[in-house]
């Protein structure tokens, strides 16, 4: 897991705060959107969770910075990409890992592929190297196969970003 590199005090990327009231922006420990550096080059951004979200999971992160299980539908709209590396309950407030050029750990669906492009797919939050009715997502690759059970593995992911198929 990276570390904070830039300073800014307080950061955890492993801390969640539950949000203390009803609406997304109360009861975060940051300003929603709030960027950071971590160790080998990672950006982190502070985000709200709009439902619970599995650990490994890709997000897709809102203009109000509210992050939820990624989806095709939400890849198509455009919603930024990042990766929750902490499991987040329903109001939520943490870090998700937007450029993880050093590795970060990613949630696959069974016998995926290493080293070649993943796209969204009908499990949210989980990526595969099946393009088929599918959205690319950008800039992210795995280091080794997945199991032929839906595993976790490391990826990269420079600059993740959601692109339409054609």
């Amino acid at each position: 897991m990276a570390f904070n590199t830039d300073g800014m005090i307080g950061v955890d990327y492993t801390r969640l705060t539950t949000g203390t009231g009803s609406s997304f922006d109360q009861g975060g420990q940051f300003a929603l959107g709030t960027r950071t550096s971590g160790t080998d080059g990672s950006e982190w951004v502070y985000v709200h969770a709009g439902a619970a979200i599995t650990q490994y999971s890709w997000v897709a992160i809102d203009e109000n910075y509210e992050a939820v299980m990624g989806t095709k539908a939400l890849a198509d709209v455009g919603h930024q990409v990042g990766f929750a590396q902490v499991a987040f309950a329903d109001n939520d407030f943490g870090w998700v890992a937007v450029h993880a050029p050093g590795n970060v750990n990613v949630r696959l669906l069974a016998s995926c592929a290493p080293d070649v492009q993943l796209y969204t797919s009908g499990t949210s939050g989980a990526l595969d190297d099946t393009s088929a009715s599918q959205t690319l997502i950008r800039g992210v690759v795995t280091i080794a196969a997945s199991t032929n059970t839906a595993s976790v593995r490391e990826a990269l992911a420079v600059y993740p970003s959601a692109t339409a198929t054609p």
